[in-house]
């Protein structure tokens, strides 16, 4: 509870290849994952940058009869920063 500032880090070399990710939060890393492969190509006009929810297709079909996923708390500020 409170407020957080999260941080979402990933390095990817080139679409399809691995990446890794690291999520902090508070400026202390909270979790770093390696990921085998990455998307090859662009997303599809339906499945967008969502806040707060998840308008677009689950990671899973175990979740999909629980979308849109609605997030109930307070969202501050969201940055996003490509580098």
């Amino acid at each position: 509870p409170g407020r957080h500032k999260i941080t979402v880090n990933t390095k990817i070399a080139k679409p399809a290849a691995a990446a890794d990710v690291v999520i902090a939060v508070d400026g202390a890393e909270a979790l770093r994952i390696p990921v085998k492969r990455t998307v090859a190509g662009a997303f599809s006009a339906s499945e967008t940058f969502d806040v707060g929810v998840d308008l677009g297709s689950p990671v899973s079909l175990d979740y999909f009869e629980r979308a849109p996923f609605p997030f109930s708390g307070k969202i501050e500020t969201v940055n996003v920063e490509l580098r």
